[in-house]
């Protein structure tokens, strides 16, 4: 039933690239030729190698890749309420644009020799490790597509920390200048506008903890990346930490994802009041949509005994539910 919906395939996409980065990760150094130096467990040959360096390529920036589409996908959804029918021809390009960054490079770092054993796994890497930038080692394999490298960890770059924040900005920026019909009451503007607010505080939480579960298991790697375009020098241990992490983003992805799917969270909208406090509206404490919200706001009750309550509305940026009157669909 889940699998009705866009969010719940890309997720399954995503999921289906972590399972190969999980074997790849646990393989390890075994798929390293045997008498690798320095590599304690080296027992494969460069076959083994090249068969783990090119699905670790492939599924390195598939899996950050697919997550990041996710914020561009809610822009779209949010905008349009949800209505799958009017944005469902994103999905294609979503998967052919996987496919574009991250095939390429791996079919072309396996014919020019550029998959090699790493620190823990075989990825594109030159052989011995270090001579592209050093003149004095001379290369055996893959020194001349150094470049190449760069160039792929820019676009990963991007991929993870510059698309999902500008999607999101964008998505906020929409919500906060979406304007209500001129023609509607001032009753109606106001639950809009409460509304509103506590749109944009849940926007920004789940936003946060989407950035945040990308990022802390790809900063450190980066971090390394950086290091060594900047030094010249390559941090071991900077990077195995890195490595460590980007294994568990299976982990942490999952957990995000049920606990969003269990939060389902609900936004809490106080009832305008006139200028006097006197007006309140009677409204039950069950999920609304804003359409039902505007139908009520006509019938707001005049009177000081009717007890406060409040109106609580679904808000997911990823997983929400269709709302044909929604303030900032486009």
């Amino acid at each position: 039933e889940k699998l009705k919906r866009m969010y719940h395939r890309i997720i399954l996409a995503m999921n289906m690239c972590v399972v190969p980065y999980a074997i790849a990760d646990f393989v390890g150094t075994w798929a390293m030729l045997k008498g690798t130096p320095y590599r304690l467990g080296a027992a494969g040959n460069q076959t083994t190698c090249d068969v783990q360096g090119f699905f670790k390529v492939i599924v390195f920036i598939a899996v950050p890749y697919y997550y990041s589409s996710l914020s561009v996908y809610s822009c779209f959804a949010v905008r349009n309420s949800f209505k799958e029918e009017n944005y469902r021809y994103i999905e294609k390009w979503i998967h052919l644009g996987a496919l574009f960054v991250t095939f390429p490079f791996a079919t072309y770092s396996l014919k020019t020799e550029f998959i090699n054993p790493g620190v823990t796994v075989c990825f594109s890497e030159e052989f011995p490790k270090g001579c592209a930038l050093d003149p004095d080692i001379p290369c055996e394999r893959g020194g001349d597509t150094f470049i190449l490298l760069q160039i792929y960890g820019l676009i990963s770059m991007a991929i993870t920390f510059v698309i999902p924040p500008v999607a999101l900005l964008f998505l906020r920026h929409s919500i906060k200048r979406a304007s209500p019909d001129e023609q509607m009451s001032l009753g109606k503007k106001k639950v809009i506008e409460s509304y509103r607010k506590k749109a944009l505080k849940e926007l920004t939480a789940q936003s946060a903890l989407y950035l945040f579960s990308l990022w802390i298991t790809h900063i450190v790697g980066y971090m390394s990346y950086g290091y060594e375009l900047a030094t010249g020098v390559f941090s071991y241990d900077i990077t195995i930490v890195g490595n460590c992490l980007a294994s568990f983003q299976g982990v942490i992805l999952l957990f995000v994802y049920f606990w969003l799917e269990g939060k389902k969270r609900t936004v809490v909208c106080d009832p305008p009041k006139d200028e006097a406090g006197s007006h309140q509206f009677n409204f039950s404490n069950a999920k609304l949509t804003v359409a039902d919200v505007q139908e009520r706001a006509k019938h707001y009750i005049k009177s000081s005994t009717v007890p406060s309550t409040s109106s609580r509305f679904s808000f997911h940026i990823f997983d929400g539910e269709v709302d044909e009157s929604s303030p900032w669909a486009k």
